[in-house]
């Protein structure tokens, strides 16, 4: 699929990280985002997880999805595209199922990659892979903006949260580690803050539906992936 590694999106994301904090009234600064490749990026990572929606639910095919590792853009692709079929993940109960499966239990190494691990000082380890599914996903809310039951505030936590280390749930670099550490035990879980009771995350145009599928609208207007605020 062509998807960039952890090395250019770091450097992507580092120029974009740049950008949101020098002015936004020069006469240059689309141009400049245009450069950091953080919007190609993602409209790029849509397009794979379009591509095995694609193959999955219009021509009923099997499909492997494996990049080098396994623990980065893997996570990232089946991830989206189960989020595009499924209306379930699109819940906040279904999009906790959803992280906890693909990307803690699968084995996303989120201290190397967040740098915040015991043993995590290597900066070419680190990247924003998660910070970019959580983009994405914000491109998904902002283009179908009823179908998510969860809002854009619930998503700017879940990003300060994952770096903050104030919850064990994105502790460690597997859940080998977390239940070797005793994470659950000695830390709270970042769920219990981002619960469905707490209506500030609530996503007041939500408007449920069964078997709501976002992948042929999608095809259609993939070129409309905007900036976001959740890197900010």
């Amino acid at each position: 699929m062509g998807l960039p590694n952890i090395h250019a999106i770091r450097k992507s994301f580092q120029a974009m990280r740049s950008l949101c904090t020098s002015p936004s009234d020069q006469a240059s600064w689309l141009s400049a985002l245009e450069n950091t490749r953080w919007l190609q990026n993602i409209s790029a990572l849509l397009k794979s997880a379009v591509l095995v929606v694609d193959a999955v639910d219009r021509k009923h095919r099997p499909v492997v999805v494996h990049c080098s590792d396994g623990w980065d853009r893997t996570p990232q692709i089946v991830a989206l595209a189960q989020l595009i079929m499924d209306p379930y993940y699109r819940t906040l109960n279904g999009f906790k199922v959803l992280i906890e499966r693909e990307w803690l239990d699968f084995g996303h190494k989120f201290a190397d990659r967040c740098g915040h691990g015991l043993d995590a000082d290597d900066p070419n380890e680190r990247c924003p892979v998660f910070l970019q599914f959580l983009d994405c996903v914000h491109q998904l809310l902002l283009q179908f903006p009823c179908v998510f039951e969860f809002n854009e505030s619930f998503l700017v936590k879940l990003v300060h949260h994952t770096y903050s280390c104030l919850f064990g749930t994105f502790l460690c670099n597997s859940s080998r580690e977390r239940h070797l550490y005793r994470v659950n035990r000695r830390s709270f879980s970042v769920w219990s803050f981002l619960r469905p009771s707490r209506k500030r995350f609530c996503n007041l145009l939500y408007a449920h539906r069964d078997h709501v599928r976002l992948a042929l609208p999608l095809l259609l207007i993939l070129k409309c992936v905007c900036s976001t605020n959740l890197c900010g």
